[in-house]
């Protein structure tokens, strides 16, 4: 069930692809803008049945883009591994940041990989900015709130971030969609699976996926 959870999470928060914003452009350097900027790099991502081989890896490029530059892989790893983590070496903690990036490299966009596209003048979705919480008292730590509308479905959905100020720059850290957080559900499985047989079977779970997909991914 929470696998299920997760996989929403992920795929919601890959339909900004789709996304016509409700309210202007935020300042730059706000938490807003670092999600509307998010928006606007995913409505690039290219579609459709005859892809070449030049936009295959214009798409390869833009998630390292949006992973590296959107989200903050490391503090996902450490709040998702919680005390496993202050348990790890550096080297196994950079090991395991770098592992968990090429996952997301794979998966982080693959709700528009595998639907069709549509254009932002469809307005198959908006979205209603909601404001930001700051969740401690150095204002580094963010909570911000968007609803999403999807028409077609008449639905209502809240898609919020958690982000974490990085010098000049503010960096995504858990999404949460109608109260479920993908790092709550990372934190679930990563605990559930290190109880059971311990660090390196969760490691080894984590390659094999990789891997996986990896192969998958060579014969499209």
């Amino acid at each position: 069930m929470r696998g299920k959870v997760m996989a929403t999470v992920l795929a919601v928060a890959a339909l900004f692809s789709a996304v016509a914003w409700s309210q202007p452009t935020a300042p730059i350097g706000t938490p807003m803008r670092a999600i509307q900027d998010l928006d606007a790099k995913l409505d690039d991502y290219k579609t459709g049945p005859n892809l070449s081989e030049a936009d295959k890896e214009f798409n390869r490029q833009l998630k390292k883009d949006v992973i590296h530059g959107t989200f903050d892989i490391r503090e996902l790893c450490r709040l998702s591994l919680g005390k496993h983590w202050d348990a790890r070496t550096e080297a196994e903690r950079g090991d395991f940041v770098q592992l968990m990036t090429d996952l997301l490299e794979k998966r982080a966009i693959l709700s528009k990989e595998q639907g069709q596209k549509k254009a932002k003048t469809q307005n198959v979705y908006s979205v209603t900015y909601r404001g930001d919480k700051y969740l401690n008292p150095e204002k580094t730590r963010v909570l911000d709130k968007t609803q999403v509308y999807v028409k077609s479905e008449d639905i209502r959905v809240e898609l919020d971030y958690k982000l974490k100020r990085e010098s000049d720059a503010w960096k995504i850290y858990d999404v949460i969609v109608d109260g479920a957080s993908l790092l709550d559900n990372y934190r679930y499985q990563f605990d559930s699976i290190i109880k059971k047989g311990g660090y390196q079977d969760l490691t080894r779970r984590m390659r094999n996926k990789l891997n996986k997909m990896n192969s998958e991914e060579k014969t499209k």
